[in-house]
Parts: C-alpha cells; sequence; structure tokens
C-alpha cells in the first residue's frame, strides 16, 4: 500500500510540475536555496547540449557554427547564449536556434536567447537577459535590423586616394594623401597650384585611371587654397552638374539664364572640373567648356581638370579642344607601385583604428600578401581591405594571412591562372638584365646559362607543362636539360642568398 501511495504522489507531482509556471517557480526555489549551484549548474546543461548537437549536427556543422556558442548569463526566465558577432548569432538561431532550444528544454524550463558578444560587453550589469541582442524574430517582433547598430559603428567608405561620397570629402586633404613615384609630380603641381595666387602653368590637367587619386587631389587645392587664401574664389564642379546645368540654361530659353550660367563659372579666380572627359561627349557643353578655358586663361584665373585619360585619347574631344588642353601642364598618375600599396594599406589600418576599431592589426605576410596581390588602384586596394576585415568584424575571424587568402579567393581579386612559360622567360630576363635571345639561345656562359636554368626551375614549378615541352620552349632543348637545371637550381637556393633573392623577385613579379 505503501508503493501505491508513493506512485500517486509521484505522479500527482509530476502533473503539477508540468505547467510552465509552477515549473519556473520550482527552478526559482531551487536556485534560491542553492545560489552558488546555479551558474555551474547551467554551464553543465550547456556541455551537455554542445555534446547532443555535435551527435546531430555533426562535428564539421558543430564546429562551424553551433560550437561558436558559449555561456554568457542566467536569469530567472532565460539563459544567453554568445556567438563571437552578429552575423553568427543569426545565422545560428535562424537555422540551429529550434533545435537548441529542444536540446536544452530536455534540461532546463529556461528560454534560450542566442546573442551576439560585443552586445553583451556593451550592456549593463545584471541586466544582460535584456540588454542584450536578440537574434530570435520570433521572440522580438520589433527590434531594429540586426545590421544596424554595426553599420552605424562602421567607418563612413571612402578612398585614400579618391572617393564618390560628396559627405565624406571635407577630409580629402594633402596630409591624408599617400604619396609614390606614380603621383608624385600631380602631388607637387596640385599642392603649388593651392599655395600660389600666379598661374604659372595654365590650364593644368590631372588624368588617370578612376580610382587613383584625382578626385582626392582636387577637393585638397580647394581647401588647402581657401585655407591660404579665405578670399579666394574656388569653384568645384563636376563635369556632370557641368552638362546638366549648362542644357538647363539653354533650356530656358532665356539669354538671363545663359549668361547666369557662364557668370557662375568665369566670375571665379580658380575653376575646377572632374571628370571633364565626359564633357566630350556633349557637342554643344563641349564648345561651351572650351570658351569657358579661354576666358579663363585669358584673365589670368586659375584652370584645373581631371580627366580618366590623356587628351588626344579622349576620342569624341574636338582637335581645337584637345590642342588647347595639351598647351598648358600635364600631369599623369600611373600605377602604384608594391611601396605605394603597402603605405596605402598603413593609412587605411590608421584610418580604420580611429573610426571604430581601435584594436585591428594585420600581420606584415598578410599586409605584404594584399599588397602584392592588388596590383591594381587605391581604390581596388581599399575595396579589397573593406572585404578582408568584413570577415573580421562581421564573421569573428582572426586577421591572418590564411583569412586574407580565403577573404580573397572568391573575388574579383582572385587569380587563379598559372603564369606562362613565356611570361616566366621575360620575368627573368629582366631580373638578370639579359635579353630573350639570350635566354632561349645556345651560349652557355654562367651570366646567360643560370637565368636560363632558373627559367627551367620556374617553368616546372609554376606551370603544368610536361619536361620536354618545357625543353622545347627554350630553344629545342632535351628535358634532361630541363631535369638538370631544376636539380641545380634547388640546390643553389640552399647555398646562394643571392640567387635564392633573385628567384623569390621573380616569383613575386609573376604574381604581381
Amino acid at each position: 500500500m505503501t508503493d501505491v501511495r508513493d506512485d500517486k504522489k509521484n505522479i500527482a507531482q509530476e502533473q503539477m510540475s508540468a505547467h510552465p509556471a509552477n515549473q519556473q517557480g520550482e527552478f526559482a526555489t531551487i536556485r534560491a536555496q542553492n545560489p552558488e549551484n546555479s551558474a555551474s549548474s547551467a554551464e553543465n546543461i550547456w556541455h551537455a547540449v554542445q555534446d547532443e548537437l555535435r551527435g546531430k549536427l555533426g562535428e564539421r556543422v558543430h564546429k562551424s557554427w553551433t560550437g561558436q556558442l558559449s555561456f554568457q548569463s542566467e536569469n530567472e526566465t532565460s539563459v544567453a547564449l554568445t556567438a563571437p558577432s552578429r552575423f553568427v548569432a543569426g545565422r545560428i538561431d535562424s537555422k540551429y536556434g529550434d533545435l537548441v532550444r529542444t536540446l536544452w528544454a530536455g534540461h532546463d524550463v529556461r528560454d534560450v536567447e542566442i546573442c551576439a558578444a560585443t552586445e553583451v560587453k556593451a550592456s549593463k550589469p545584471n541586466n544582460a537577459a535584456n540588454s542584450t541582442f536578440r537574434a530570435n524574430p520570433k521572440r522580438n517582433t520589433t527590434k531594429t535590423p540586426s545590421f544596424a547598430p554595426i553599420a552605424k559603428a562602421m567607418p563612413t567608405a571612402g578612398h585614400v586616394a579618391g572617393s564618390e561620397n560628396e559627405n565624406n570629402r571635407g577630409r580629402f586633404t594633402f596630409d591624408n594623401f599617400v604619396v609614390g613615384p606614380s603621383n608624385e609630380l600631380a602631388y607637387a603641381v596640385a599642392r603649388r597650384i593651392a599655395s600660389s595666387s600666379e598661374c604659372l602653368y595654365n590650364p593644368v590637367l590631372i588624368y588617370g585611371p578612376h580610382g587613383m587619386g584625382k578626385t582626392h587631389l582636387l577637393y585638397a587645392i580647394k581647401q588647402a587654397a581657401i585655407e591660404h587664401n579665405p578670399g579666394r574664389r574656388v569653384k568645384l564642379i563636376s563635369a556632370e552638374d557641368f552638362v546638366a546645368n549648362f542644357v538647363q540654361s539653354v533650356r530656358s530659353q532665356g539669354r538671363t539664364a545663359i549668361e547666369a550660367f557662364k557668370t557662375g563659372l568665369r566670375d571665379v579666380d580658380m575653376l575646377i572640373i572632374d571628370d571633364a572627359h565626359f564633357i566630350a561627349d556633349k557637342p554643344g557643353s563641349q564648345e561651351e567648356l572650351l570658351h569657358t578655358l579661354i576666358a579663363l586663361v585669358d584673365d589670368g584665373k586659375q584652370i584645373l581638370l581631371a580627366t580618366d585619360r590623356h587628351p588626344h585619347a579622349i576620342d569624341r574631344a574636338s582637335e581645337r579642344l584637345k590642342s588647347y588642353l595639351c598647351g598648358g601642364l600635364l600631369c599623369d598618375i600611373t600605377s602604384c607601385d608594391y611601396e605605394l600599396r603597402l603605405r596605402i594599406l598603413d593609412r587605411l589600418i590608421e584610418r580604420r583604428r580611429k573610426n571604430g576599431y581601435p584594436s585591428l592589426a594585420m600581420p606584415q605576410n598578410a599586409r605584404d600578401h594584399l599588397a602584392a596581390r592588388i596590383n591594381a588602384t587605391p581604390r581596388d586596394l581599399e575595396g579589397a581591405f573593406s572585404q578582408v576585415v568584413a570577415r573580421l568584424e562581421f564573421l569573428g575571424k582572426p586577421l591572418t594571412l590564411e583569412s586574407v587568402q580565403d577573404a580573397l579567393a572568391h573575388s574579383r581579386y582572385s587569380s587563379n591562372a598559372r603564369p606562362t612559360v613565356d611570361k616566366i622567360q621575360r620575368a627573368c630576363a629582366k631580373e638578370f638584365n639579359i635579353s630573350m635571345d639570350e635566354i632561349l639561345s645556345k651560349r652557355r656562359a654562367r651570366a646567360i646559362a643560370r637565368p636560363r636554368q632558373v627559367a627551367m626551375y620556374l617553368s616546372k614549378q609554376l606551370t603544368t607543362r610536361s619536361l620536354p615541352d618545357i625543353g622545347r620552349r627554350f630553344g629545342g632543348r632535351d628535358h634532361t636539360t630541363v631535369i638538370h637545371a631544376v636539380k641545380r637550381i634547388e640546390a643553389l637556393r640552399k647555398t646562394d642568398p643571392a640567387l635564392n633573392t633573385s628567384v623569390e623577385t621573380v616569383i613575386e613579379l609573376l604574381k604581381a
């Protein structure tokens, strides 16, 4: 009889505890009686849930996603689990949140909130459950989008050497323009124009591909000129605005509007026009531009223009406009060299540290790889840099050489094409200062034979060509000659530092 009564009592207790309110009250009582065991108990539950997740999802999926969660805090009604970033928290909650909560419910009746660790750190103490970011849309339908706070904290987009964001152009100064051999003439001329009221060269044309820093220099000139002489009238206008204002004045069918347009351009001490090559596509606007240039130069006013090519390469420009532009000072901006790209990266890192990421650090080998891979414009380099840092910010991944390579692997900056034997031959000829004819010749002098052996060695290492095919491409040589060259260079690289440096230089040249 005692056993029967005990069984009935247990069943009644189970029925009562099945109600959520009773469950929470029961757990609250237990935690109140044993406060020192509460956190450790929740952590133990989380360890058990992790083991169950590993079994259900598999080791690889668990390690990539749910394995990044960790126990953070708890209160009477909920438990907070944190992920390294908002993105990871949102992704885990959307794909695996229901499974996590189901498994947790097998051990504890409280709700599970999946949070971003950065938000927990920023929250007020003793209020983690209410102030942490909640990734589950079902539990907080009125919250703002999860990425909004991050976007607000991130530095605004822009370029060390150019930008299209009008609101940020006030920071385009000479001080933050990175100077190198490719742009030093344009930079020196720009500084001189900004600080002098004399028009020694007029008009001045800065030209080069998009994203090379032309716009940066134009805005720097405007700011520096006004700072140097506050009474100086400086007008900076884009080609798009020039054409739009001109067309609007013509369509108004009144002489007053046209005169107002001309006065607005000519009643200045310095006129700066960005992307002037676009005006060449509009015959009427092009004619007005030419008259404006002539009028200002005759009045001794400074003219500065920027285009993406040499005047003679602007197809639809009239011969008269080309001739007038070429009669001034032409300053070209060419591709950045490796050292300049490194300095631009340093400036990007410094700017990001000042704008919301003070702990950002990039290892030297990662910087070297990024500067060597992005052999393009400063704007492309910043795009690649932003792509790399975004993975650090949103995915919580460390900034290493491997993470940089992974970030660029599927981007337009990735180049999986192998170098050809011909490119290797030319690179070796350039490095060792010999001609292509000498590379392919029968001469056996060491000054010729050694570069030839290096080229054969790299052709074997960097291409998929067979040994006989490589031999044929070196003046019809036998495959045994290629084998000898490969073994010889492999041995010399270990004992001859100068030769090894030359080989590394050729490899970097081929990568670039």
